[in-house]
């Protein structure tokens, strides 16, 4: 009697054992698998985060290249070796017309005039060149000018080489603002196919 009692016990235990033994390891894969899901929705914050970030960066690039206006002009004195040769001296003060024409993106610069005009508030860069060609006299001049007040200039004393100059300004503009670079009375500069004499100009950024 006692041996099939303890037979019965003892499979109880087995089978006791056994379901334990069941549910540690169903516990355990229960545990390999929330780390795992945890570890996957931690790379998918991360590639979310990734993504925003990426998103911002095309939005800046799409503003500074399709939202922002364009505005860049470069232009030289004479535009052909027929047209080469002193420009000056004149009796009175005289703007410079740029007749040859590299590039005016947004058309501010009118080489019929030798004016540019602003059509966006914002601030500029101007550049401008100068040659003196070996003239004895009159010396060589240039002024920039915005709305006709000075702004930066060039001076060359005639000597016995050829001698150039250069100058710049940044300039806040307004909308129908005008920049333009001038020669003063009894003064000239000279300029021909490889064009010493330059004037550019272009937007920085909006303001």
């Amino acid at each position: 009697m006692k041996t099939p009692i303890l037979f019965f016990t003892l499979s109880c235990v087995l089978c006791s054992a056994q379901m334990n033994q069941n549910a540690n390891d169903n516990n355990n894969q229960c545990c390999s698998m929330a780390q795992s899901v945890l570890s996957l929705m931690e790379k998918i914050s991360q590639l979310e985060s990734r993504l925003e970030n990426t998103e911002k960066e095309v939005v800046e690039l799409r503003s500074l290249t399709q939202g922002a206006p364009k505005v860049a002009f470069s232009t030289s004195l004479h535009d052909s070796d027929s047209d080469s040769g002193n420009v000056g001296p004149f009796n009175t003060a005289t703007a410079l017309k740029y007749k040859k024409v590299f590039t005016n993106i947004g058309s501010c610069y009118n080489p019929s005039t030798g004016m540019f005009t602003a059509q966006v508030k914002g601030l500029y860069f101007f550049h401008f060149t100068m040659l003196n060609n070996r003239q004895t006299v009159p010396n060589s001049v240039l002024i920039l000018r915005k709305n006709g007040e000075q702004v930066v200039s060039l001076w060359d004393v005639s000597g016995s080489d050829p001698d150039s100059a250069s100058n710049a300004a940044l300039l806040p503009l307004e909308v129908g603002d005008s920049v333009h670079v001038e020669l003063p009375p009894n003064r000239l500069v000279y300029d021909d196919s490889a064009h010493y004499n330059t004037f550019t100009g272009f937007l920085l950024f909006t303001v």
